[in-house]
Formats: structure tokens, sequence, C-alpha cells
């Protein structure tokens, strides 16, 4: 879908709503540079390190070897506490050495996550481990939590170009319910791929298309997808509407299910299963 994969050090957003499989694909893009021999990292602002590894166990040793940050903001309790940088708190670890059991509040001192500790972490630790790729997961919950009293274009340029900077493969998940609403992100990235989602006849349709790809020819129509244990996998002989009512035989285009998405560092998620 991509005529050749995702250009390297560049930050792209996986858009869709709730349920279409943007965690899924992100890990996917994540395991694959494990399987190629680079360094991953995700950073999760919404699900529990330890429910992420238990609800996508099917991409197996590959997961493992994914490294995690835990952005979560801690819990407020009813009397505020005395609050901790992240950064002095939490450290980048692999999944396989994540535990099980979901992290609990402290009761005494309380997690502060803003925008610039965030950005400090993740400057220190590609620096330190040599990250090739990146995964935000989310950037809506990452402007909801940490970027509270500055503009949303402002913070949204302001992050991009820092992700720019790093000169590493970056996926930003954006809950987006929407295909027609302008955003600062998505006016900023460097690409958007987009996961569809519509209830039908009783069953759940998805899709996915690129809606922007900048430096590259790309796919432009919607494929239909289904979300297994190890991916999505993506229908390529088969097209669909936007409205997911219609859907028709594709022509070939030369995009065989092996076809792999490259990035600078050798490799990109695979959008062809």
């Amino acid at each position: 879908m991509l005529q050749g994969g995702l250009l390297g050090g560049r930050p792209y957003l996986l858009a869709g709503p709730a349920g279409s499989g943007k965690t899924t694909l992100a890990l996917e893009f994540l395991c694959e540079g494990i399987r190629r021999g680079e360094r991953s990292l995700l950073v999760t602002l919404e699900e529990p390190p330890n429910e992420c590894r238990s609800n996508h166990h099917g991409f197996g040793p590959d997961l493992e070897r994914v490294e995690v940050f835990d952005a979560i903001p801690d819990v407020m309790h009813y009397e505020r506490v005395p609050f901790k940088d992240i950064s002095m708190v939490r450290e980048v670890l692999p999944f396989g050495r994540v535990p099980w059991l979901i992290r609990r509040t402290p009761e005494l001192t309380g997690v502060e996550v803003t925008i610039a500790a965030l950005e400090q972490i993740l400057r220190t630790e590609v620096a330190r481990c040599g990250y090739s790729r990146v995964v935000i997961d989310s950037l809506t919950a990452l402007q909801y939590f940490c970027m509270k009293g500055i503009d949303e274009i402002d913070g949204a340029r302001s992050f991009l170009r820092f992700l720019s900077d790093l000169k590493v493969t970056t996926f930003l998940t954006v809950e987006s319910p929407a295909d027609d609403i302008a955003s600062a992100e998505r006016m900023l990235a460097r690409g958007e791929i987009r996961l569809f989602r519509w209830d039908r006849d009783r069953s759940t349709v998805r899709a996915i298309g690129i809606e922007k790809f900048r430096g590259s020819g790309h796919d432009i129509r919607l494929h239909p997808y289904r979300i297994g244990p190890t991916g999505l996998d993506i229908e390529l002989a088969l097209t669909i509407s936007r409205r997911g009512t219609v859907r028709r035989r594709a022509e070939h285009t030369g995009l065989a299910g092996h076809d792999r998405a490259r990035t600078g560092h050798g490799g990109g998620p695979s959008l062809s299963q």
C-alpha cells in the first residue's frame, strides 16, 4: 500500500476510532523492527503495560523484546499528594520484564507527566539505546494529560518537530472517529494511515487507507482487514467504499501479500499481510 514503505526518521499518524486496531498495528510495526535486529520502544499513555502484554501475547517472543515506558499518570487521590517528575520514578524495560499485575498508584506520592519530561525521557533513551522505531500510544492522551495550558497547534507542532529532530521513525496513534476533521497533527505529520470501522448488518466492517504520505506514491484505495493475533490481515485484492457499503474486486497493482514496507533503517510495518 505504501509502494516502497515508510521514509525513515519521520513521524506518522495512525488514526482511527476505538476498537479499530491502532495499537495492534503499532505493535506489529515495533515487532517487525525486532525481527530485523532493530530496537523498538512503546510509550504508553493509555493501556497499562501488563494489559498490553496480555492482550497481544500472540506476537510471542518478539513482543517480549520490545521495550516499553509507562507514561500513564497516577490516579488522583481525594487529598492531593506530592507529585514527582515521571523521569525520576519510572524506567524503560522490555515487555518480558513487565509484571502481570497492574501497577498500583502510590499512596503518599504521585507521578506528574508533562510534555517536557516526556521529551527529555525520549531524548535520553534514544541516545542511550539507539531506538530506530518508537510508538506513542496515544497522541490523544498526550494532548489531554501532558499539554494542558498549551495551545493545541503550537503543542502539536513542537512535539512533531521534536520527533523529527530525533530522526526516529515514529507512529503516533490518534483517537479520531471522523475522517473529515482537520487538526494540527494531521496537517503537520509526514503521513497518515487511517483505520475505519463501520457497523453493518449486525457485523463490524474495518478498512485501512493511506490518507497522506509525503515523499512517495501510495495506494489511495481502502482495503478491508481483520485483526488477528499477530497483526492486521489486509485483503489487498478487495476495496471498500468510505461508507462501508460497496465492495468490489480490485485490479492487480503489484502489491503482493509478501511485500514489506521500508524505513530508513531497513524495514517498516507490513501493511499487506
